[in-house]
């Protein structure tokens, strides 16, 4: 689970640089699907402020939009007897502030040294303003804890809401689905990719666990949200961890995703086997409802009928655990509170009365009726673009019967190039699963060859929209279908919804000078720039950061959000206009090429995240992607523009071979760039220069020549 902790899901960052005790402030926005709202993420880092023992308050931060759910993590040493306590409070207008509410830490996650630590996220009503209050306590030797920093974030899951599923979204009758809480299936991939991808085992053991939050009072599903985005996003899993939830009200809800069996992480080395199920709310010293307990009972009777509630037995390095335990049964922890633990007894005999007696024959299930769906509407953009650009698909899908559609793989925005296909993509093809797919005219390969999966099971009268992206290498007339396949089975539909899409040749062929005088005009390459773009690249750097324009300026669907934007391509960058924030400084942004470069390298060992190095004055070390940064392409990233321009470190430093001069050099690569050391021309300022990625990518897509 570690290797998901450097995972970056698609996403802009807006950076405020403050001085003083403020580190930096990001403003994340992590795109939905179509039909789906997006939800973001305002977090602030302290460091060096912080006393050796008694009260620290921080100051008040201003989210640029309302938050429902609050989260801390820090990183500290913290001498054995001695503590940190953490309390939040938030504000709508900055003046009338609720009370301070303790925040506890997460029992959950193990993590190492060096690693932040992280407190169950506080929920809150919508809120501007939020503050935390940090409490010192050494131990009894006088030894004090030492806080490196404190991160606090505000997260808004309130658009979410709009898309709960209502009437028929109950799993077996009764278990609330995925999309009767609200989750928002795309923070489940990154880049087109499943980060956590669905394991199983035959359920062994059912722990009980609390969530250590609010109950969530009329809004349960707003606490389920805040856990989701907490446990997919702030730690990087990609989902939430427990396997099922349970509200006061006696409402049950499906949480991880994958179906019965799936593999959660919930208990720490203990996942294997066991079946995850949540109380919501906190009770260290308060009683779980009557209601609660016995939708936990029949979660138990009814997921894991064959296990014996009142039994115990072995479990891995364990020699006597109840059928039905407690997290603490596992680990040193409080979970599930005194107030759950206490009514684990009578949660197991109400379990039994769902379980049928061991004697008992096994029921002949009924008849089940074939899956069935149909594609509603199918939408293509652009229907015009360059050869080597990426075609965005939409498909509708209904479920149309009376039984759940089942699902395979590849997920929904997987990309793929013009020559691949589904079994490049995923392999196995399981018999009964749904996949929807396009064809294209004079196709005499694999027939319907770029398939994706839905976004995960779809219940009777639900639709979904189904994303996917193909690059286009070929000048030439594309007339494509799609198709609904049940594999192995029969299409259920093929050759709908027709379109045509031109790719033509590419916009990096030399032009003459436009007639728009706002445009400004390189020879070198013969490329016209528009004045938005022209007064980015000339306030930040010129031709020695970006060097010439390599393309004319161009409408590109872009790989990392799925949004169209005027993009122009520097032989160093790519340029992206975004007119939602027109009028700011981040109306003009960098693409992510760094990180679209290396996205198939994140197995080697440069890549994966490495320790944090001894505090010292000439290495940084970057706790969101897990590297560090040091030496000349420290000094040049702090002088030349930080975070906002070339993002954090990607990869530790590594010598390999250019891709467009044919030389060896040690670079390192950033979200945004790739730094290369030229010791040719040591002492000057092109000592440090920043590698031709956007060549690169041109030279990927046929549009540009290699040079050597």
């Amino acid at each position: 689970m570690r290797d998901l902790l450097s995972e970056r899901l698609n996403r802009r960052q807006l950076v405020k640089v403050a001085g003083g005790l403020l580190f930096a402030s990001v403003f994340d926005l992590h795109r939905a699907p179509t039909g789906q709202a997006e939800m973001t993420r305002m977090r602030w880092i302290e460091r060096d402020v912080f006393p050796s023992s008694g009260t620290y308050r921080s100051a008040v931060f201003a989210a640029e939009q309302a938050f429902d759910s609050v989260e801390i993590g820090w990183n500290a040493s913290v001498p054995d007897g001695a503590a940190l306590e953490f309390s939040v409070r938030t504000s709508v207008d900055g003046d009338q502030w609720a009370s301070w509410s303790h925040v506890h830490p997460d029992t959950h996650i193990q993590p190492q040294p060096g690693e932040r630590m992280f407190a169950m996220p506080h929920i809150t009503e919508p809120s501007n303003f939020v503050q935390y209050e940090l409490q010192l306590i050494p131990n009894d030797a006088g030894e004090p804890p030492l806080v490196a920093d404190v991160e606090i974030g505000c997260v808004d899951t309130s658009p979410a809401a709009q898309f709960m599923s209502v009437g028929g979204n109950r799993i077996d009758g009764w278990i609330i689905s995925r999309a009767g809480w609200g989750a928002n299936e795309n923070l489940r991939y990154s880049n087109g990719s499943e980060r956590w991808t669905p394991r199983y085992a035959p359920v062994q053991k059912v722990v009980v666990h609390h969530t250590v939050t609010s109950t969530g009072g009329s809004d349960p599903a707003a606490v389920i949200r805040s856990i989701y985005y907490y446990h997919a996003v702030t730690l990087g899993w990609g989902d939430i961890r427990y396997n099922y939830l349970v509200d006061q009200n006696g409402n049950a809800y499906e949480g991880r995703y994958g179906g019965p069996e799936v593999i959660g992480a919930h208990t720490y080395g203990n996942n294997t086997g066991t079946m995850g199920v949540a109380a919501i709310g906190n009770f260290e010293f308060s009683n779980s409802s009557p209601a609660a307990l016995e939708s936990i009972a029949r979660v138990i009777g009814e997921r894991a009928p064959h296990l014996d509630p009142l039994a115990s037995g072995a479990f891995g390095n364990h020699s006597n655990v109840p059928n039905v335990c407690a997290h603490r049964d596992f680990l040193a922890t409080e979970c599930p509170g005194n107030g759950l633990y206490s009514r684990l007894p009578e949660i197991r005999t109400l379990a039994t009365n769902y379980s049928p007696p061991s004697n008992a024959p096994s029921p002949t299930p009924p008849p089940v009726e074939p899956a069935s769906a149909e594609i509603t509407d199918v939408r293509v953009v652009p229907d015009t673009m360059y050869a080597g650009g990426t075609l965005r698909v939409d498909f509708t899908v209904r479920n149309t019967g009376s039984t759940t559609v089942q699902t395979q793989g590849p997920p929904p925005n997987h990309l793929y190039r013009e020559g691949e296909n589904f079994l490049n993509a995923y392999a196995d093809r399981i018999e009964g699963r749904f996949r929807v797919g396009i064809d294209y005219d004079g196709n005499d390969g694999l027939p319907n060859p770029w398939r994706w999966g839905l976004p995960g099971p779809l219940p009777p009268g639900e639709s979904v929209t189904v994303t996917g992206f193909v690059r286009l290498d070929t000048t030439r007339e594309w007339n494509i279908s799609a198709c609904l396949v049940n594999e192995l089975v029969r299409y259920e539909q093929r050759g709908i919804f027709s379109q045509t899409v031109v790719t033509q040749p590419p916009p990096t062929n030399p032009t003459g000078r436009d007639s728009d005088p706002s445009t400004h005009y390189f020879e070198a390459t013969s490329h016209n720039v528009p004045d938005i773009f022209y007064r980015y690249w000339e306030a930040n750097g010129g031709l020695s950061r970006f060097g010439y324009p390599l393309t004319e300026a161009i409408m590109e669907l872009s790989e990392t959000d799925g949004e169209t934007y005027l993009t122009q391509y520097f032989e160093r960058a790519r340029f992206e206009h975004h007119p939602e924030h027109a009028g700011t400084q981040y109306e003009v942004l960098l693409g992510l090429l760094g990180s679209e470069r290396t996205a198939h390298r994140q197995h080697e060992a440069e890549f994966q995240p490495v320790d944090a190095p001894p505090d010292t004055d000439d290495v940084d070390y970057f706790t969101e992607t897990g590297h560090t940064l040091r030496g000349g392409f420290r000094t040049y990233w702090y002088a030349n523009g930080g975070l906002p321009v070339f993002g954090f470190p990607i990869s530790e430093r590594i010598h390999e071979r250019s891709e467009t001069d044919g030389e060896t050099h040690l670079v390192q690569y950033f979200e945004r760039n790739r730094m290369e050391w030229h010791p040719e021309f040591e002492g000057t300022e092109y000592e440090i220069l920043l590698g031709h990625l956007a060549r690169e990518i041109l030279i990927d897509r046929g549009w540009l020549q290699r040079s050597f």
